[in-house]
């Protein structure tokens, strides 16, 4: 199952987020990694072991995270996949529904004009048909 995990690292520069990065990508089964500096916190996802993350982190003790702040697990969950689906089918349908809706409003603006079909043809179909130059 595909867990999506958010760790209270204290990552509040560059450095930081770069040492979390490198000690976080050495376990396997993840999928994305992603922090933010604003608060602080580090999501990853994948298949994985959130306490094992944390652990990793809380481990790693050197330059330049020398006094690196203890990590904290913030939350555990699954993976959510189905809102984006749900974002582009809504996407999709708004611009269906606007299309419809011009089309609409052409139709009432100029009910008398409609839009005609022509069938060009071309010479692979009709070898014989006469063709200007």
């Amino acid at each position: 199952m595909v867990l999506k995990v958010v760790i209270n690292a204290g990552i509040y520069d560059e450095k930081m987020k770069q040492k979390a990065f490198k000690v976080v990508t050495e376990l396997e089964g993840i999928e994305s990694i992603d922090a933010d500096k604003g608060t602080g916190k580090l999501t990853v996802t994948g298949k994985l072991d959130a306490i094992a993350i944390v652990e990793k982190l809380n481990s790693y003790n050197s330059w330049p995270c020398k006094n690196w702040p203890h990590a904290v697990l913030d939350s555990v969950g699954p993976k959510e996949e189905k809102k984006e689906e749900k974002k582009e089918e809504k996407k999709e349908e708004e611009k269906k529904e606007y299309y419809e809706a011009i089309s609409r409003d052409y139709q009432n603006w100029q009910p008398n004009i409609r839009t005609q079909n022509y069938y060009a043809q071309s010479i692979e179909e009709d070898p014989t048909a006469c063709v200007i130059s």
